[in-house]
């Protein structure tokens, strides 16, 4: 059920401006939206889907071991990063994407998958310098390549796999992918939906993977995905610890403490659930220069609002 909606002008995502500010759009119902990171949990999903479903054996299966023509690049330790690493992004691996600024096209790690003639081999290259599972970084890297793991262990492309398994299922078809390059999704970010289309994934969550009394996502993963897996130095604005792909965090309200797993994209995207409260709550924007807090916008005003 639909409590509140709400739309204003804004502008299409321009990463050569300034300010990334593009065409100036009227947006409403009907406008796909520039998802940024919140691209990661319906990667996540995907990866779930498929684990369900017995395509990939399970979280622990080795990655780097998959890529057969990168074999040369492997060593001890990055044959040990797993499926569950990427999806918690711990695979040790050296990243910089939050140390650089995303315009520095010739150091940030992430920019650099978008240049490469071949970002998965970019990847694998890199020198891992933490044991895997023990340090979290923030990482699209780990998540590219948990996309590009999933088309190797599966035979199907993620873009592919989510028309079929995830976004039919959900009754969605006007999203659009990006890619690093013609033949590489980018799994990490910038995914284009809907809001509404949106709220049915957080919907999901928020209901053990059912919609309209189907399974899509098994209840164990969804249970999995928002369960805590790491702790999360220096990042206590996104929130507690890290699922697979998404944020935890607590919210206080008169008193009581509110559950939420929330996965955050820049500029101001967020995709909220709150399973206790049945509640699932959507935010786009274009502040890609200042960086709102979505938390905090949540915090102020959505929570009181869901508590009457």
């Amino acid at each position: 059920r639909l409590v509140f909606e709400e739309y204003f002008d804004g502008y299409r995502f321009d990463y050569n401006d300034p300010e990334f500010r593009g065409e100036p759009v009227e947006f409403d119902a009907e406008t796909r939206h520039n998802l940024m990171s919140i691209t990661k949990a319906v990667t996540g999903a995907l990866v779930g889907i498929a684990v369900d479903e017995g395509l990939i054996a399970g979280v622990d299966e080795s990655v780097v071991e998959q890529f057969d023509q990168y074999a040369h690049l492997a060593d001890d330790t990055k044959d040990d990063i797993t499926v569950e690493h990427l999806l918690t992004m711990t695979s040790g691996f050296e990243r910089n994407e939050w140390d650089v600024p995303l315009t520095d096209t010739e150091n940030n790690d992430l920019i650099q998958l978008f240049i490469d003639d071949d970002p998965v081999e970019n990847n694998i290259a890199q020198p891992v310098v933490h044991e895997p599972g023990t340090y979290w970084y923030y990482s699209g890297g780990d998540v590219n390549l948990l996309g590009e793991y999933f088309e190797q262990a599966t035979g199907t492309p993620i873009d592919e796999f989510s028309a079929i398994h995830l976004f039919g299922p959900l009754g969605i078809s006007d999203y659009e992918w990006q890619y690093l390059n013609p033949d590489v999704v980018d799994a990490s970010g910038e995914l284009k939906m809907r809001p509404r289309d949106l709220a049915k994934v957080g919907w999901l969550y928020a209901n053990g993977g059912q919609w309209n009394g189907t399974e899509v996502i098994s209840a164990e993963w969804v249970d999995a995905s928002l369960s805590e897996h790491v702790a999360m130095p220096g990042r206590a604005a996104d929130g507690d610890a890290y699922g697979y792909q998404w944020f935890l965090d607590t919210y206080e309200h008169d008193g009581t403490l509110i559950d939420a797993a929330i996965r955050t994209g820049w500029g101001g995207q967020a995709l909220a659930v709150f399973r206790g409260l049945d509640t699932v709550v959507v935010l786009t924007g274009g502040d890609y220069v200042y960086q709102t807090q979505v938390s905090d916008l949540i915090s102020r005003y959505v929570v009181p609002a869901i508590d009457q």
